[in-house]
């Protein structure tokens, strides 16, 4: 008789985690994480970026900080890695009176750096000029002043 996923307790475990995407972690400093922290960087950061660049060795690290735990005012401040194999680093920083404004002003910098970097990725060569093995001996040939035959070009 089989037994079906719900019963055995794995209704909600993925089939293959190696190909959920990217990698989040999120770290909290002199600050106490907010419940719906998770749920909204996956909202508004994962999702989008995920669309741009999804892969399992891409990395999303998150620090969240109170600049000033002692006083008042404008200090929270978002820190964003985000790291892309084969590219840079992305670091994206924001400080502001609300943690979610603060993350919000992140995710849109870093969609911006992100598309940027897989346009450069997607990118032609620098040189898209495709040059066959005749054009490049003709180019070099007349600037030797040597005809193609080997003798003088100039007669």
């Amino acid at each position: 008789m089989p037994v079906s996923l719900a019963a055995s307790g794995l209704a909600g475990a993925p089939v293959r985690p190696y190909l959920e995407g990217m990698k989040l972690s999120i770290h909290a400093h002199q600050i106490e994480k907010p419940r719906d922290l998770t749920a909204f960087l996956r909202k508004h950061l994962v999702r989008p970026l995920g669309r741009l660049h999804d892969s399992p060795a891409t990395e999303l690290t998150v620090h969240v900080e109170d600049t000033t735990p002692s006083k008042g005012g404008v200090d929270q401040a978002c820190k964003v890695t985000f790291r892309m194999p084969n590219a840079k680093t992305l670091r994206v920083e924001s400080v502001k009176d609300d943690l979610h404004a603060a993350l919000l002003e992140c995710a849109q910098r870093l969609k911006r750096l992100v598309q940027r970097e897989v346009a450069k990725q997607r990118a032609p060569s620098r040189s898209p000029e495709s040059r066959p093995l005749g054009r490049s001996f003709r180019r070099r040939a007349t600037a030797a002043e040597i005809a193609p035959d080997g003798s003088p070009a100039t007669l």
